[in-house]
């Protein structure tokens, strides 16, 4: 059984997808970025502040070694920036959820904007959104239309569960 591996910008569901699949599916969702945090002992800000992005961008490296080493029939969450940096494609089944990135930001609260290093600047934020879209649709075997209701998307991924 293939892994399903969720991809988009920050704050467009990824994490809230994940949950939603392992619940109705009962496979295990790996979250990356809570992961790097729980082996760092740091939040992915804290991180980023510390060590820069190229680190950060490294330990997503490893985790991509090892889920497609390790991990069989997951789903998984990655961070934003994942996708743009590395391929994921080995680790399984790429879906990418499109939202556009106004509603992305109504829907982020200031903690969320807070959690995010990269949005600290939302001009720069919708810069990297704009250069990353190409990116993530070159990755993705699948593209959904993330603002539609969980519901619906759950339904969407059915024949991969």
């Amino acid at each position: 059984m293939q892994n399903i591996v969720l991809i988009g910008f920050m704050g467009c569901g990824k994490s809230t997808l994940a949950r939603e699949l392992g619940r109705v599916s009962g496979r295990f969702v790996l979250d990356s970025d809570m992961l790097i945090e729980q082996r760092e002992g740091i939040s992915v800000a804290e991180y980023f502040a510390r060590y820069g992005e190229g680190a950060f961008r490294e330990r997503e490296r490893e985790f991509i070694d090892w889920v497609e080493s390790s991990v069989h029939g997951a789903i998984i969450s990655t961070g934003g920036g994942m996708s743009a940096h590395n391929s994921v494609k080995p680790m399984g089944i790429v879906v990418y959820l499109d939202m556009a990135f106004e509603r992305i930001c109504a829907r982020l609260s200031q903690s969320d904007l807070a959690k995010r290093p990269l949005f600290g600047d939302r001009t720069k934020a919708l810069e990297l959104f704009t250069k990353r879209q190409a990116i993530y649709q070159a990755q993705a075997d699948i593209t959904l239309n993330a603002e539609l209701e969980i519901a619906a998307l759950v339904s969407a991924l059915d024949p991969l569960l």
